[in-house]
């Protein structure tokens, strides 16, 4: 026997999918993904990834407030809150070192962060 929901400790959204299009510090924002997940509630943080052309980009830390799983649809859905957002420096280094390999958005033109 073994465990059937995976424990996250990062909430990785695309645009247009659950992350949202004017993201702002400290607001609530709904998300739904597939797959049966658990994430660290609030006052842990988790990280939020936004997903571009199949890479992480890491964007700042969120609390989950509400988490809801859905045993016959294969969904998690909840609340966060966003409580901190990365500088532009720093996003250039966790996107090269935390995401799995070759994973993390590089910015076009910035070929000083490639991911090795």
């Amino acid at each position: 026997m073994g465990s059937l929901i995976e424990i996250n400790d990062t909430l990785k959204l695309k645009r247009g999918e659950g992350f949202p299009n004017n993201i702002e510090l400290n607001k609530k924002y709904n998300f739904s993904i597939k797959e049966k997940r658990l994430f660290h509630l609030k006052p842990i943080r988790v990280f939020l990834v936004e997903e571009i052309e199949k890479k992480w980009n890491y964007v700042g830390h969120i609390f989950i407030l509400e988490l809801k799983i859905d045993a016959e649809k294969d969904e998690t859905s909840g609340i966060f809150e966003v409580v901190q957002f990365y500088t532009k420096e720093y996003i250039e280094l966790v996107n090269k070192f935390e995401p799995p390999k070759n994973q993390g958005f590089i910015e076009k033109g910035n070929d000083n962060n490639e991911n090795k």
